[in-house]
């Protein structure tokens, strides 16, 4: 008897990859990566960042490393991230928001 195979990827297991993020980036795009993989605040990771460069500066080393080693992630943006966007703008009503989010829900 044979163990099922899994048809569904890695990155579907697993949640997202960790990647260097490119639109959120003050240096290396290292903090904002790890903020949006783990659905954190950006500005959180980067103070845990300098804490643990000023009380230890074990931080630096490891920035440095995970900037060389983590791949560039993608510049993609969700089209609800650009609804959501443009609604806040006062671009667009709630109505058309709600109607943009059902849409998309219908076509995945």
């Amino acid at each position: 008897m044979t163990a099922p195979v899994s048809t569904r990827s890695t990155e579907d297991r697993m949640g997202p990859r960790l990647t260097r993020s490119q639109t959120d980036r003050v240096l290396a795009g290292v903090a904002g990566g790890i903020a949006e993989r783990f659905g954190v605040s950006a500005t959180l990771v980067r103070l845990a960042w300098l804490v643990s460069v000023i009380f230890g500066g074990f931080g630096a080393l490891v920035y440095l490393v995970l900037s060389i080693v983590l791949p560039n992630g993608s510049t993609h943006t969700p089209p609800i991230a650009i609804a959501e966007e443009r609604y806040a703008r006062g671009e667009i009503s709630a109505p058309e928001l709600e109607r943009i989010r059902s849409d998309l829900k219908a076509a995945t």
